[in-house]
């Protein structure tokens, strides 16, 4: 008999029972996306003593040159098996679109993981997923990122708090603590670690905080507290409260646009100051001349010669965008924050609908029909800054559209 068995017929991914789909995806989904954040892991940390080397380097006017050494990481057989099966799963899921487009993101973060150190292959990755800096900053405007971080430069003072909070003390006002009580204001139970190897000021995990182990400005904790708490964090315990898991792991291009989020929830704080406007810019171009083929010693003495940053600043900006063979993410923050606060001022969207989870702007159309639907509900943890910008409904106008390029990139109340 030609006839095929009932029971030796492999059932189509459309004939399972939606739930058990989803839940067979989502389970998928956070596999690849930890085998993904090795990458984070891989490329946020540094060595201290070759730190001070460059920036002795820097500051004599040398031409320096890291020895850092970054080892690829092999992705199991298996993993790519999963991806596989993935796509094969979102391609049947009510959110099919979300879901496709984050694996081929998971799919370049894990290539960029089994090539870490090898500039030719990393970089072009990198810009892919991160971009470089010379991206139109809106599509309606001939303006480049890269055009609004020199603007920033030529008219942000260089001005920089005196550091007297520690990341931690017994005894005295510490940023740990300050984080600590950010998180039991909006409902979040989450830990803060010291870490002394870290990159960044901070940095956040699943439910945990990271942070240096130095001295913080006063404005600055309550900075980093906003941006890691009320920002990240608030989205990411969002996330984890939907039926679908993407909205945890995070929507494509969500990296950027959440920075974006948390950076935006800063200057509604009052705390986007000058020194970290021009600390976005530095990055931004940090990350430009890396793409366009600078060396990492040029670029720092363009940033301490040129644009008045100190040796141990210019530094810590190129490590960011030079580390593990050109994994530069540096050119979305400013390009996240300067599209969030439009899109926001404009009533294209609003912060609790992009902290619904990690949600991109180009997933905002999906998220509200997948709302409509009753797949996805509304947040539960939000700030009062979030809920100061994120009860306007989605689609009107503010009365005032952003004004010139200079003018919206610093004053919030042009918005």
């Amino acid at each position: 008999m030609n006839e095929v068995s009932s029971q030796s017929a492999r059932p189509s991914f459309s004939d399972r029972p939606r739930a058990r789909l989803r839940a067979e995806l989502d389970v998928g989904l956070r596999r690849l996306h930890g085998a993904a954040r090795v990458l984070l892991g891989a490329t946020t940390h540094g060595d201290p003593v070759e730190r001070n080397r460059l920036v002795h380097s820097v500051a004599r006017g040398e031409h320096a040159k890291p020895r850092w050494q970054w080892n690829p990481v092999s992705i199991e057989r298996s993993v790519w098996l999963e991806l596989e099966r993935a796509r094969r799963l979102a391609a049947d899921c009510e959110a099919s679109e979300l879901y496709l487009t984050r694996l081929e993101e998971l799919e370049t973060e894990l290539l960029i993981l089994e090539n870490l150190g090898r500039c030719k292959q990393v970089r072009p990755m990198a810009a892919r997923l991160f971009g470089t800096g010379s991206e139109r900053l809106f599509t309606d405007a001939e303006h480049s990122v890269l055009d609004a971080a020199h603007e920033i430069l030529a008219t942000a003072p260089v001005e920089r708090e005196l550091g007297t909070i520690p990341a931690r003390s017994a005894d005295r006002s510490n940023l740990r603590d300050l984080m600590l009580a950010y998180a039991k204001h909006v409902g979040l139970q989450i830990d803060v670690k010291v870490d002394p190897d870290l990159i960044a000021n901070a940095a956040v995990g699943e439910r945990t905080v990271f942070i240096a182990d130095r001295l913080f400005g006063a404005h600055e904790a309550q900075r980093l507290a906003v941006h890691e708490v009320y920002g990240h964090l608030v989205s990411a315990f969002n996330g984890r409260t939907q039926t679908l898991g993407v909205f945890a792991v995070g929507t494509a291009a969500s990296y950027g646009d959440q920075e974006g989020v948390a950076i935006y929830l800063e200057e509604l704080a009052g705390l986007l100051d000058s020194f970290r406007q021009r600390t976005l810019a530095g990055r931004l171009l940090a990350t430009h001349a890396m793409h366009a083929g600078v060396a990492f010693g040029d670029a720092a003495q363009i940033l301490v010669r040129e644009h008045r940053f100190s040796p141990a600043c210019a530094v810590t900006l190129c490590e960011r965008s030079f580390r593990a063979g050109g994994v530069s993410r540096d050119a979305v923050y400013l390009t996240g924050w300067l599209r969030v606060r439009r899109a926001v001022a404009r009533g294209e969207t609003n912060l609790s609908e992009l902290q619904t989870g990690k949600v991109s702007l180009a997933a905002v159309p999906e998220l509200r029909r997948l709302v409509r639907e009753g797949l996805v509900s509304q947040p539960t943890y939000l700030s009062n800054l979030a809920r100061s910008r994120g009860n306007t409904g989605a689609g009107t106008k503010s009365a005032t559209s952003p004004p010139s390029l200079v003018t919206s990139l610093t004053k919030l109340d042009a918005t």
